[in-house]
């Protein structure tokens, strides 16, 4: 952990921020014409995000796309309270989120890009325990929020407690370092590209966990990414952001089902809707687009008996 205070634990692996909350106990994130420009008043200053307006309810599952260097990671950390936005205003549950006044501890479990980079502990279950242990934590407590936060991301609490994280595999020390934020027990859970560097099973797995946790928990889950097909398993609504702009924000089998649509904002779609497009032009004639693979498989099935009757 790179920097504790009284009111974040953080690290490369992550940030919790905020004074204890408890998953599904709701939360509304906000933003209000928030935006966000690098070295401001000088004359390097950079627009990196134009002003947002953007609430989030409590259990929400949202996604948030965008190409490279778009302003997503800009987004979530102002969502998160750690970055202050230079315009307009961040609350959460209708408190204004300063640096003056920030999210209260617990409340907010933030973890950025490769969070494995900076484990430091000498055993899985320390570095996992190191955010609870802060918020001083009786043993017995600590140690229930270890295992469940282990095996909430797939982790046997008992073959990898002892382990060193640094004998980990990446995707397992990934697990490790999100098990380290759930042990905090957030209320709204940020991550920014959970499954990078990842192999395929393994994001996966991980996406189909967050969903459950979402679904079992009523935490607020919202992710960063650009991988189509991740963001289909994942989200129940998807926020684009393109050149700093906020340019769709609603259901995300109403977007990732529109190729035209989000080919203007320089996304692919995903791949059960990009097989519906060629099945339409093989076929000459038009196909609802998919998002669920099983149902994509049942529309092929059925085109093959279409054939079969002929």
């Amino acid at each position: 952990m790179s920097e504790i205070s009284e009111i974040s634990v953080t690290a490369g692996k992550g940030a919790i921020t905020g004074n204890g909350g408890t998953a599904g106990s709701g939360m509304r994130l906000e933003l209000d014409c928030a935006g966000y420009t690098y070295q401001a008043g000088t004359h390097f200053a950079v627009q990196a995000l134009d002003p947002v307006s953007l609430k989030i309810e409590p259990g929400e599952r949202v996604a948030i796309a965008g190409p490279v260097g778009s302003g997503k990671s800009t987004l979530l950390q102002m969502l998160a309270g750690v970055q202050e936005p230079t315009t307009g205003k961040v609350f959460h549950d209708g408190r204004e989120i300063t640096h003056r006044n920030q999210p209260r501890v617990g409340s907010i479990g933030l973890a950025f890009q490769s969070p494995e980079n900076c484990l430091f502990e000498k055993t899985v279950f320390d570095d996992v325990a190191f955010g609870p242990r802060r918020l001083g934590l009786d043993s017995p407590e600590i140690k229930r929020r270890v295992e469940e936060a282990l095996a909430a991301t797939g982790l046997d609490p008992t073959a990898f407690g002892s382990r060193s994280p640094f004998s980990l595999s990446t995707g397992e020390q990934r697990r490790v370092a999100l098990a380290g934020v759930l042990a905090m027990e957030p209320r709204a859970l940020l991550l920014d590209e959970p499954t990078a560097h990842l192999d395929p099973a393994t994001r996966r797995d991980l996406i189909d966990r967050l969903v459950r946790l979402n679904n079992d928990t009523g935490v607020m889950l919202v992710i960063v990414g650009h991988d189509m097909d991740e963001l289909a398993r994942f989200s129940g609504r998807l926020v684009v952001i393109d050149s700093g702009r906020k340019v769709a924000d609603g259901p995300a089998a109403e977007i990732l089902t529109d190729p035209a649509r989000l080919a203007g904002y320089g996304l692919d779609s995903p791949g059960t809707v990009q097989v519906c497009e060629l099945l339409a032009e093989a076929m000459g004639r038009p196909l609802d687009p998919v998002l669920d693979e099983s149902r994509l498989v049942e529309m092929l099935a059925g085109i093959m008996d279409e054939r079969a009757a002929r």
